[in-house]
């Protein structure tokens, strides 16, 4: 996230926009797929529940690998990358068809615009406990008893007031059973931005969540995991 690491958690990013809805998009959504469809060829309708809206359900166009995903309905946006390959070539893409499709469809007013990591650490047991401190400086302040290192499990949800912006950080326990490692850290950044925004400054809100973003993740991160996210795998 903050640098070009070897062996980095992220499992993916995401940039959204939310607006006033636009009943146009609806209707003409073939527009915007006319636009993208050489690099998001696959289309994927929304499977909708009975009761829910299918207006407010988000169609999904996918690269043909399948890393990249752009995500569109009348009231929402957003690009996803399974392969980020750095911020400056994401900012790229998020920049380019969030203008595109902001134009397209005459959107000048936002409701929202988040930023979110979402990393799964890979964790080894220590006398079957989660050794938090080993992978974050993150900890509780716990009565006489309870042991901080003596976690079989945990789960919290912050959302904290960083300037213009707030910052949601999920991080947990995770077990992710069809993966050749089961348990991880979940480490969820959402950096965003509330209230009546500008369609012509969502760069500049991309750009303060993910500066506020870095400074978190590389503090949060332990100096002995920051080893492990620069050792090459390949080589040992």
């Amino acid at each position: 996230m903050s640098r070009l690491y070897k062996n980095p958690p992220l499992i993916e990013a995401i940039f959204e926009i939310r607006f006033p809805a636009q009943l146009s998009i609806e209707c003409q959504r073939d527009k915007f797929y006319e636009k993208i469809r050489n690099g998001y060829p696959q289309i994927f309708v929304p499977r909708v529940m009975m009761g829910e809206s299918p207006s407010l359900k988000s169609y999904e166009f996918k690269s043909l690998e399948g890393k990249k995903i752009i995500r569109c309905s009348i009231n929402r946006f957003s690009i996803h990358t399974n392969k980020y390959e750095g911020f400056a070539e994401f900012e790229e893409d998020c920049l380019k068809y969030a203008q595109l499709f902001t134009k397209l469809y005459n959107i000048t007013s936002l409701k929202r615009t988040g930023l979110r990591y979402i990393n799964h650490i890979p964790i080894v047991r220590i006398e079957g406990c989660i050794p938090i401190q080993k992978y974050l400086k993150f900890g509780y302040r716990l009565p006489a008893g309870l042991e901080s290192n003596k976690f079989e499990f945990f789960d919290t949800t912050l959302v904290a007031k960083i300037g213009e912006n707030k910052l949601r950080l999920l991080t947990g326990y995770l077990e992710v059973p069809s993966a050749a490692q089961r348990e991880f850290i979940l480490l969820d950044f959402d950096c965003y931005c509330e209230g009546e925004l500008k369609t012509d400054k969502i760069l500049d809100y991309l750009r303060k969540s993910h500066t506020h973003t870095k400074k978190i993740f590389e503090g949060i991160i332990t100096d002995e995991y920051k080893i492990v996210m620069n050792t090459d795998l390949m080589g040992g």
